[in-house]
């Protein structure tokens, strides 16, 4: 079963019964000239997600002084990210403690753990790490007390748990402020405009993301081909940009041996920058559960994810465009939604947009 676009609208009901349970702070913390760090780990759909609290503190707080404590593999992701002042890497092994250590050399203002699981990296680092205030989402019961206790996971989207997370901290935000970031460089982007701008004038360009990162996640070849080809068939007007990481090349070679290479745009740049410039300079993104429907939703693309039937997963993750359509698997594997489901939900979406 697929939500459609009314999905979307009782989605945002939902983020407004959610919005009852903030409390209203008469006191607002003043962040000005403050050496605040961030601790958020993870992955790039988390880092995206969370990037707009970079944005909010940069704008509201003149003189504040932001460092981002993430993981070795989230160094592309923010590599054009201006808010950040400070951005400090590491591995999840001893290397990580170490890391730590070095930092008890600071003395912060304020420590924000962005953290939405609970885990012994992240308890150490509020334990270690020298700061006036620590806050964060309270995970068990001896946690400090300047630590908030933490929405179901199954009813509220992750960017309004982070966004309840500082509003509790007296940082008030407004409907505009919330939302995913991602910066992508000039360069990256400017190779993508000259190999497609040519294309665009005469084609609605429609990526398709065929990476997944886990094995639930991949949907198969063969369904991603019957796709291209019905959806050709029923709207001759669209191109497809088939997009993967590098791991997943294979994939990409697979479809361009048995689809018309007309229909077709070649993916010639691999970095991070280059495929998130590929999403961003497309009018479309059908994807599995994966950090490209985050990306396309800082971009504000329309959107069809396809998700495993985890409900907290699919509340939690779902895009965050204007315009998205979600089609949760009936077992725990993508490969489970059905050619007709996809391709009924991008029509829909498709007629409605353009």
């Amino acid at each position: 079963m697929y939500a459609g676009i009314k999905h979307r609208y009782c989605y945002k009901e939902s983020k407004l019964s959610y919005q009852q349970i903030i409390s209203e702070k008469e006191i607002m913390i003043d962040l000005s000239n403050k050496k605040v760090l961030i601790v958020r780990l993870g992955k790039i759909g988390d880092i995206i997600i969370s990037s707009f609290v970079f944005e909010v503190l940069k704008k509201r707080f003149p003189g504040i002084d932001i460092s981002l404590f993430t993981l070795q593999s989230n160094r592309e992701v923010l590599k054009y990210n201006s808010d950040i002042d400070h951005l400090i890497l590491s591995k999840k092994n001893l290397y990580l403690y170490s890391k730590l250590l070095s930092l008890r050399k600071i003395f912060y203002d304020l420590v924000i753990d962005l953290n939405d699981d609970p885990s012994t990296t992240s308890s150490i680092i509020r334990k270690i790490i020298k700061a006036h205030r620590v806050v964060g989402f309270n995970f068990t019961p001896n946690d400090s007390p300047d630590l908030f206790p933490q929405p179901q996971k199954d009813k509220t989207h992750i960017i309004d748990r982070i966004s309840y997370l500082l509003n509790e901290l007296g940082i008030k935000l407004s409907k505009n402020d919330i939302h995913p970031k991602l910066y992508i460089g000039t360069q990256e982007n400017a190779d993508i405009k000259k190999q497609i701008n040519e294309i665009k004038n005469n084609y609605k360009i429609v990526a398709l993301n065929l990476s997944a990162g886990a094995e639930i996640r991949y949907w198969e070849i063969d369904k991603w081909i019957e796709l291209i080809n019905r959806i050709h068939l029923e709207i001759p007007e669209i191109i497809f940009l088939p997009i993967s990481t590098l791991e997943d090349e294979h994939l990409r070679i697979k479809i361009f041996d048995k689809v018309n290479k007309e229909l077709l745009i070649n993916q010639i740049y691999k970095s991070f920058h280059h495929f998130a410039s590929y999403i961003y300079n497309s009018d479309f993104l059908i994807s599995p559960d994966t950090a490209a429907v985050h990306i396309a939703s800082a971009f504000n693309k329309p959107i069809v994810a396809i998700y495993p039937d985890y409900e907290w997963n699919y509340v939690s993750w779902k895009p965050l465009s204007d315009k998205f359509i979600a089609i949760k698997s009936k077992s725990n594997l993508i490969n489970s939604v059905s050619v007709d489901e996809v391709y009924n939900a991008f029509i829909d979406i498709y007629k409605q947009t353009f």
